[in-house]
């Protein structure tokens, strides 16, 4: 008998095949040999064996985050301000703003990313702060949730923003009452056109993924859904392919066709989407699927450019038939849907709004009449507000939610402002990730990084059972409590992060669970998360990640 590269042992391994766990695992050239008891494994070690002995710890297959932005917030490090880690008030962002700004003298243009909205009196995003401290080169400062960008009047300047600007479809303009902009634009991409733009080379890109992986692997994730890349799509698929060429790569991949720039699609969009994952498909591989396309179709609610089936609350501050706009024709989206599906990709829709979500619905259910009944494994990005008969449909479809746990508990600072934008009645009927589940729905477990900066798998596990803030401070205040009673098990959470974040991925043959043939993508745990207080999920030590049989990190 070969003897295995590691074992591990003594420990309590969840296979997630039913409510199997074993004592010990066995790992031959990055492959699974052996799953059962500690006697059992004796025959395979050997002289060269690594052997960890788990004591007693935990061990689930590695996590997956079904959806995220990897280097986004990395990649411009060095040319732009984060502002997520600044306390939201104005006057700490004046402070660091001004810190930024007299340490980089001589950038021709300057750019943040983070901004709080909260920050400002009353919600009210303007520019003059801007103006007082940068009045002669351009700023543009993208909001938390990357939809909306904060510009100076230089900025302005530069793009012919004023009061005459048309708003393209599914933008929106902010502007005071005497209708002149106060910079701040939500979902405008195609009005910025002509401003500086930050230089992404795919070698910044390459080492920014770099800083990325290690953190991943620190948190227990083996695998990602990436759901734009911050670079051309092709360049990042040529990346990821040199460095596992060259050993670099740590974790699995699913990587998606879109284009940053390109909000409306239609059978022209599909077309150019499909020749391009056609012509990348040689880069299949263990460590990288390049299988789906993206499509933005409605913006955020606190944008306002969330597609609704009834119109926006009054305290919304638009006309009284406003329900958001869509970024693409519902027909053109049905077609684009249809011949990506036809060709063998994977569709993921950004939808919000329910009316976004229903618009979705539509276009898988009529790629369904046009292809058949097959496995598409399609995705919803979001589904922040669904109807209950929308979600029946949902499930019919086979259609996957990739959603994000830490949007799911009341955050005192944000979720008043989507209660302002939906009403009560709506903005309680927010993620009702039980509902959902019991419905039929498969749920992915993800954080959009960097919309959401802290994407630790292990703290949206936490949310997905309690339903409740996982910091230290909130976690045991009743006020971050959202909807209790849609609170889901930490078996369903942890499932949502592992075997349905591999189905999502196509790659369940693979990994997802702790099998013999499947791939050695593992995570030891200080505890059992499965029996722990789940208010300590969170919290819990990430002891080992193991990724195709290699160890990428130790605590």
């Amino acid at each position: 008998m070969k003897h295995a590269d590691l074992i591990l042992k003594n420990g309590v391994i969840q296979t997630m095949v039913g409510d199997t766990t074993a004592e010990a695992v066995a790992v031959i050239g990055g492959e699974i040999v052996y799953v059962g008891g500690n006697a059992g494994v004796e025959s395979y070690l050997g002289a060269d064996t690594k052997l960890i002995d788990l004591d007693g710890k935990y061990v689930t297959p590695g996590f997956i985050d079904g959806h995220t932005h990897e280097v986004m917030s990395l990649i411009d490090a060095d040319t732009t301000l984060s502002f997520e880690n600044i306390p939201p008030s104005m006057e700490a962002y004046t402070e660091a703003f001004q810190a930024f700004v007299d340490a980089h003298p001589d950038n021709p243009m300057y750019y943040g990313d983070g901004l709080d909205i909260n920050a400002f009196p009353d919600g009210a995003v303007t520019n003059e702060w801007l103006n007082k401290i940068c009045p002669d080169k351009p700023v543009s400062i993208t909001d938390m949730s990357r939809h909306a960008s904060l510009l100076n009047a230089k900025a302005m300047e530069m793009i012919g923003l004023d009061s005459t600007t048309p708003v393209p479809s599914g933008a929106n303009i902010y502007k005071y009452e005497n209708g002149e902009p106060t910079g701040f634009i939500v979902d405008g991409i195609s009005l910025m056109e002509n401003l500086p733009q930050r230089e992404h080379t795919k070698k910044k890109f390459h080492d920014a993924f770099l800083k990325f992986q290690e953190e991943c692997s620190s948190f227990g994730i083996t695998g990602i859904d990436v759901a734009a890349a911050t670079i051309q799509d092709t360049e990042a698929w040529e990346v990821y392919n040199q460095m596992e060429k060259d050993g670099e790569l740590k974790l699995r991949v699913n990587s998606t066709a879109m284009n940053f720039e390109e909000r409306n699609v239609d059978a022209s969009v599909a077309k150019e989407y499909i020749s391009r994952l056609d012509e990348y498909q040689s880069f299949n591989s263990d460590f990288q699927k390049i299988s789906q396309a993206k499509v933005v179709f409605d913006g955020v609610p606190e944008g306002k450019s969330a597609l609704l089936l009834e119109p926006y609350a009054p305290e919304a501050g638009e006309a009284a038939d406003f329900k958001g706009d869509a970024y693409s024709d519902p027909e053109s989206l049905k077609e684009f849907t249809a011949l990506l599906n036809g060709a063998g990709y994977q569709v993921q829709i950004h939808s919000m709004g329910d009316g976004a979500v229903r618009c979705a619905l539509d276009a898988f259910a009529y790629s369904r009449k046009v292809n058949g009944d097959k496995d598409f494994r399609n995705m919803i990005a979001h589904v922040t507000l669904i109807t209950e008969s929308d979600m029946q449909r949902m499930a019919d479809l086979k259609v996957i939610g990739t959603m994000q746990p830490l949007w799911w508990y009341y955050d005192p600072n944000f979720s008043p402002l989507e209660e302002m934008m939906f009403g009560t009645e709506r903005f309680e009927r927010e993620y009702h990730i039980r509902d959902m589940m019991d419905a039929g729905i498969k749920i992915t477990g993800s954080m959009d990084y960097p919309v959401q900066p802290d994407y630790r798998p292990l703290s949206g596990i936490e949310v997905g059972v309690t339903q409740c803030s996982p910091y230290p401070g909130e976690k045991n205040d009743p006020k971050y409590t959202r909807n209790p009673k849609q609170g889901v098990t930490a078996r369903e959470m942890l499932e949502c992060y592992t075997i349905n974040g591999a189905y999502e991925m196509k790659m369940e043959d693979m990994i997802g669970s702790i099998q013999v043939g499947k791939k050695a993508d593992m995570v030891v745990l200080e505890q059992n998360i499965l029996t722990c207080d789940p208010k300590t999920i969170a919290q819990t030590k990430v002891c080992c990640t193991i990724m195709n049989g290699d160890i990428v990190y130790q605590c």
